[in-house]
């Protein structure tokens, strides 16, 4: 392989994994709370003056953290935030998660949990419980804590700040976990709580059908840049064959 082929291959290899996560995008965009994925790619040189060559590099991903549309549902569960927060849930593994995806039901047992079963966290990082009986007579105010009709409290929802949140690692149906290393999170300020909203998916299904099809006429061109490249080393092999 010459050079040609070298660099168009790197091209080809990063095309196929944005292809991936354009897909993924669009895939995901109504699933509430989550937040658009985008590549993140370095050109990197090696040689020196007339012979450098810039190979294209995975450096890989990060989320757009830009909120997506709140939409009223009229159910007092369901929250959105406005602001720089998550929310925080038990995970089946036992681990915590973090999203934007405020869907929420109270279960048999009043445990306050997404549509999927997974416990919403307060700020301690135990299970949400309410009375059994609530009914949907609650209200949650702009700070997450949890009323009846008359103000007395019966739980407190966490709203917490994760620094680098656009480093989070995607664990499907608009929950991701902090990566490695990462540090913990804390009780964020100056986030309010909407009830009776949900926050859509920040994905921009046009923009991203639009970058689908630049990948896919980018990836067919360094395939064929390939193939031109190798036709002509075989051709420069045959001919010096005959001498």
């Amino acid at each position: 392989m010459t050079n040609i082929s070298y660099v168009s291959l790197s091209q080809t290899a990063l095309l196929e994994r944005n292809l991936n996560t354009t897909a993924h995008n669009l895939a995901n965009a109504s699933t509430s709370g989550y937040k658009a994925i985008n590549p993140l790619v370095e050109s990197v040189e090696y040689g020196s003056g007339e012979n450098t060559i810039s190979y294209v590099q995975d450096r890989g991903s990060y989320l757009d953290l830009a909120s997506g549309p709140l939409t009223p549902t009229g159910n007092p569960f369901d929250i959105a935030l406005s602001g720089d927060g998550w929310l925080s849930f038990g995970m089946e593994n036992g681990e915590t998660g973090y999203s934007r995806h405020g869907r929420l039901v109270v279960d048999a047992d009043g445990q306050l949990k997404t549509s999927a079963g997974l416990p919403v966290l307060d700020a301690g990082g135990g299970p949400v419980l309410l009375p059994d009986d609530i009914g949907d007579q609650v209200v949650i105010t702009q700070g997450g804590t949890i009323t009846d009709q008359s103000g007395a409290v019966l739980g407190s929802i966490g709203i917490l700040k994760i620094q680098n949140a656009a480093g989070l690692l995607p664990l499907g149906r608009g929950m991701y976990q902090l990566p490695e290393g990462a540090e913990a999170p804390v009780v964020a300020e100056d986030v309010k709580v909407n009830q009776g909203f949900v926050e859509g998916s920040n994905v921009e299904a046009v923009l991203e059908m639009t970058r689908l099809i630049s990948i896919q006429r980018a990836y067919e061109n360094s395939i064929k840049l390939m193939t031109q490249d190798y036709e002509l080393t075989k051709t420069a092999i045959q001919k010096l064959g005959r001498i």
